[in-house]
């Protein structure tokens, strides 16, 4: 058995994070809204921070937006 075979994740990995434009785009708000989330540190979905960037992992975005937290 291979490491992928043992997984616990119920879907594939995201191939990739997403920036705050394509986050933003997803939910339907202002890029401004997630910044003013982070700056705050609470609201909105769970953000990385890569040096000065912000990133999402979309199945988090996914999960926040169908919590109702908005």
């Amino acid at each position: 058995m291979t490491t992928h075979e043992t997984s616990t994740w119920p879907e594939p990995l995201p191939p990739h994070l997403w920036n705050v434009r394509q986050t933003a785009d997803y939910l339907g708000i202002p890029v401004s809204t997630l910044y003013y989330w982070s700056y705050l540190g609470e609201g909105g979905p769970r953000v990385l921070r890569i040096g000065r960037s912000l990133r999402y992992d979309p199945y988090d975005v996914a999960s926040w937006a169908k919590s109702g937290a908005a």
